[in-house]
Protein backbone atom coordinates (compact mmCIF):
# COMPACT_ATOMS: atom_id res chain seq x y z
CA UNK A 1 0.00 0.00 0.00
CA UNK A 2 1.64 3.53 -1.11
CA UNK A 3 1.58 5.94 1.54
CA UNK A 4 -0.26 8.75 1.54
CA UNK A 5 1.17 12.20 1.42
CA UNK A 6 0.05 16.09 0.78
CA UNK A 7 -0.77 16.64 -2.91
CA UNK A 8 -0.13 19.85 -2.44
CA UNK A 9 3.45 19.74 -2.60
CA UNK A 10 2.97 19.11 -6.71
CA UNK A 11 0.98 21.64 -7.79
CA UNK A 12 -1.12 21.49 -11.04
CA UNK A 13 -1.05 17.86 -11.31
CA UNK A 14 -5.16 17.19 -11.44
CA UNK A 15 -6.40 14.61 -8.68
CA UNK A 16 -7.63 11.99 -12.06
CA UNK A 17 -4.20 11.84 -12.72
CA UNK A 18 -2.89 10.64 -9.13
CA UNK A 19 -3.18 6.88 -10.03
CA UNK A 20 -1.29 4.71 -7.36
CA UNK A 21 2.02 4.00 -9.97
CA UNK A 22 2.00 8.21 -10.25
CA UNK A 23 1.89 8.65 -6.37
CA UNK A 24 4.83 5.89 -5.65
CA UNK A 25 6.84 7.87 -7.47
CA UNK A 26 5.65 11.47 -6.43
CA UNK A 27 6.15 10.07 -2.85
CA UNK A 28 9.79 8.91 -3.95
CA UNK A 29 10.74 12.57 -5.18
CA UNK A 30 9.14 14.35 -1.78
CA UNK A 31 11.23 11.95 0.35
CA UNK A 32 14.21 12.91 -1.91
CA UNK A 33 13.82 16.43 -1.62
CA UNK A 34 13.11 15.61 2.08
CA UNK A 35 16.69 14.27 2.37
CA UNK A 36 18.57 17.06 0.44
CA UNK A 37 16.70 19.80 2.64
CA UNK A 38 17.90 17.76 5.83
CA UNK A 39 21.60 17.14 4.24
CA UNK A 40 21.62 20.77 3.53
CA UNK A 41 20.70 22.15 7.22
CA UNK A 42 23.02 19.39 8.38
CA UNK A 43 25.83 20.68 6.64
CA UNK A 44 25.04 24.46 7.60
CA UNK A 45 25.17 23.16 10.81
CA UNK A 46 29.09 21.87 10.62
CA UNK A 47 29.93 24.30 8.59
CA UNK A 48 29.06 27.09 11.36
CA UNK A 49 30.89 24.98 14.31
CA UNK A 50 33.87 25.05 12.10
CA UNK A 51 33.89 28.65 11.74
CA UNK A 52 33.46 28.41 15.60
CA UNK A 53 36.11 26.18 16.09
CA UNK A 54 38.39 28.61 13.91
CA UNK A 55 37.48 31.58 15.47
CA UNK A 56 38.30 30.20 18.96
CA UNK A 57 41.73 30.07 20.82
CA UNK A 58 43.03 26.72 21.25
CA UNK A 59 43.48 27.02 25.17
CA UNK A 60 40.55 29.83 26.43
CA UNK A 61 37.08 30.18 25.89
CA UNK A 62 37.95 33.79 23.92
CA UNK A 63 38.91 34.50 20.32
CA UNK A 64 41.73 34.07 19.18
CA UNK A 65 44.17 36.82 17.14
CA UNK A 66 42.58 36.19 13.70
CA UNK A 67 38.85 36.62 14.75
CA UNK A 68 39.97 39.23 17.18
CA UNK A 69 41.23 41.60 15.00
CA UNK A 70 38.45 41.35 11.91
CA UNK A 71 35.86 41.68 14.49
CA UNK A 72 37.52 44.79 15.66
CA UNK A 73 37.68 45.99 11.91
CA UNK A 74 34.02 45.36 11.98
CA UNK A 75 33.54 47.10 15.23
CA UNK A 76 35.19 50.20 14.40
CA UNK A 77 33.79 50.96 11.36
CA UNK A 78 29.86 50.15 13.08
CA UNK A 79 30.70 53.32 15.42
CA UNK A 80 32.38 55.63 13.11
CA UNK A 81 28.71 54.87 11.06
CA UNK A 82 27.26 55.54 14.91
CA UNK A 83 28.97 58.10 15.94
CA UNK A 84 30.00 55.90 19.37
CA UNK A 85 32.52 55.58 21.44
CA UNK A 86 34.86 53.00 21.39
CA UNK A 87 37.89 52.15 24.07
CA UNK A 88 40.61 49.31 23.23
CA UNK A 89 42.24 47.52 26.07
CA UNK A 90 45.22 45.58 25.96
CA UNK A 91 46.69 43.28 28.51
CA UNK A 92 49.82 41.38 29.58
CA UNK A 93 49.81 38.75 32.04
CA UNK A 94 52.39 39.48 34.69
CA UNK A 95 55.35 37.53 35.15
CA UNK A 96 54.43 34.60 32.75
CA UNK A 97 58.24 33.39 32.37
CA UNK A 98 58.86 33.02 35.81
CA UNK A 99 55.39 31.23 36.33
CA UNK A 100 56.63 28.81 33.62
CA UNK A 101 60.09 28.35 34.79
CA UNK A 102 58.89 27.63 38.49
CA UNK A 103 55.57 25.42 37.41
CA UNK A 104 56.38 24.26 33.77
CA UNK A 105 54.26 25.32 30.90
CA UNK A 106 50.90 23.82 32.85
CA UNK A 107 51.34 26.33 35.74
CA UNK A 108 51.54 29.04 33.09
CA UNK A 109 48.40 27.23 31.05
CA UNK A 110 46.34 27.63 34.40
CA UNK A 111 47.34 31.06 34.53
CA UNK A 112 46.31 32.18 31.33
CA UNK A 113 43.04 30.38 32.06
CA UNK A 114 42.60 32.50 35.36
CA UNK A 115 43.08 35.64 33.07
CA UNK A 116 40.40 34.72 30.67
CA UNK A 117 38.07 33.76 33.10
CA UNK A 118 38.07 37.09 34.86
CA UNK A 119 38.00 39.19 31.58
CA UNK A 120 34.79 37.17 30.89
CA UNK A 121 33.70 37.92 34.62
CA UNK A 122 34.75 41.93 33.45
CA UNK A 123 33.17 42.60 30.62
CA UNK A 124 29.61 42.72 28.70
CA UNK A 125 28.44 39.75 26.07
CA UNK A 126 28.52 42.72 23.51
CA UNK A 127 32.06 43.23 24.08
CA UNK A 128 34.42 41.84 22.31
CA UNK A 129 37.44 39.62 24.58
CA UNK A 130 40.37 37.74 22.48
CA UNK A 131 43.90 36.25 23.21
CA UNK A 132 46.11 37.64 20.85
CA UNK A 133 49.05 34.86 21.66
CA UNK A 134 50.96 34.15 24.66
CA UNK A 135 50.10 35.93 27.82
CA UNK A 136 48.34 39.10 25.72
CA UNK A 137 44.94 39.63 25.72
CA UNK A 138 42.51 42.34 23.91
CA UNK A 139 38.78 43.80 24.83
CA UNK A 140 36.92 46.07 22.72
CA UNK A 141 34.53 48.28 24.64
CA UNK A 142 31.49 48.81 22.46
CA UNK A 143 29.71 52.92 23.26
CA UNK A 144 32.74 53.31 26.57
CA UNK A 145 34.20 56.19 26.65
CA UNK A 146 37.50 56.84 28.76
CA UNK A 147 35.84 56.93 31.96
CA UNK A 148 33.97 53.71 31.44
CA UNK A 149 37.43 51.95 29.91
CA UNK A 150 39.00 52.97 33.46
CA UNK A 151 36.39 51.60 35.63
CA UNK A 152 36.68 48.14 33.27
CA UNK A 153 40.58 48.35 33.68
CA UNK A 154 40.16 48.92 37.19
CA UNK A 155 37.66 45.90 37.88
CA UNK A 156 39.96 43.55 35.76
CA UNK A 157 43.06 44.16 37.47
CA UNK A 158 41.18 44.01 40.71
CA UNK A 159 40.01 40.83 39.68
CA UNK A 160 42.92 39.28 38.82
CA UNK A 161 44.55 40.28 41.47
CA UNK A 162 42.34 37.99 43.36
CA UNK A 163 43.43 34.67 41.74
CA UNK A 164 47.07 32.95 41.85
CA UNK A 165 48.47 29.78 40.57
CA UNK A 166 49.28 26.62 42.74
CA UNK A 167 53.73 26.06 42.25
CA UNK A 168 55.16 23.90 44.03
CA UNK A 169 57.00 26.10 46.31
CA UNK A 170 53.39 27.93 47.23
CA UNK A 171 50.53 30.09 45.69
CA UNK A 172 51.48 32.81 42.96
CA UNK A 173 49.34 35.94 42.93
CA UNK A 174 48.56 36.78 39.65
CA UNK A 175 48.30 40.22 38.13
CA UNK A 176 48.45 42.30 34.53
CA UNK A 177 48.99 45.57 32.95
CA UNK A 178 46.27 47.01 31.05
CA UNK A 179 46.58 49.85 28.48
CA UNK A 180 43.93 51.98 27.15
CA UNK A 181 43.00 54.02 23.95
CA UNK A 182 39.81 55.37 23.32
CA UNK A 183 39.53 55.31 19.74
CA UNK A 184 38.79 58.90 17.84
CA UNK A 185 37.65 59.84 14.95
CA UNK A 186 39.75 59.21 12.27
CA UNK A 187 42.57 57.33 14.07
CA UNK A 188 43.88 54.41 12.37
CA UNK A 189 42.95 51.13 14.24
CA UNK A 190 47.46 50.25 14.13
CA UNK A 191 47.83 53.66 15.89
CA UNK A 192 44.90 52.88 18.62
CA UNK A 193 46.85 49.64 19.20
CA UNK A 194 50.14 51.20 19.14
CA UNK A 195 48.80 54.22 21.87
CA UNK A 196 47.04 51.28 23.89
CA UNK A 197 50.50 48.95 23.99
CA UNK A 198 52.04 52.54 25.12
CA UNK A 199 50.15 52.88 28.05
CA UNK A 200 49.65 49.32 28.99
CA UNK A 201 54.00 49.46 29.20
CA UNK A 202 54.33 52.61 30.97
CA UNK A 203 51.59 50.79 33.69
CA UNK A 204 54.01 47.58 33.95
CA UNK A 205 57.14 49.89 34.37
CA UNK A 206 55.14 51.88 37.18
CA UNK A 207 54.28 48.75 39.23
CA UNK A 208 57.76 47.36 38.72
CA UNK A 209 58.96 50.63 40.33
CA UNK A 210 56.71 50.10 43.19
CA UNK A 211 57.75 47.04 44.01
CA UNK A 212 61.17 47.63 43.82
CA UNK A 213 60.88 50.78 45.88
Amino acid sequence: MVQSFPISLFPGIPESDMTPAVRGVLKLLADEVRRLHDDREALRARLTQAETLADADPLVPLRNRRSFFRELDRMVAYADRQAQDLALLMLDLDGLKPINDRGGHAAGDAAIRQVAETLIECTRASDLVGRLGGDEFGVVLMDMGRAGAEQVRARIQHGVSRRSVALPDGAQPLSVSCGICVLEPGLAVEEALVRADEDMYRHKRARRARLVS
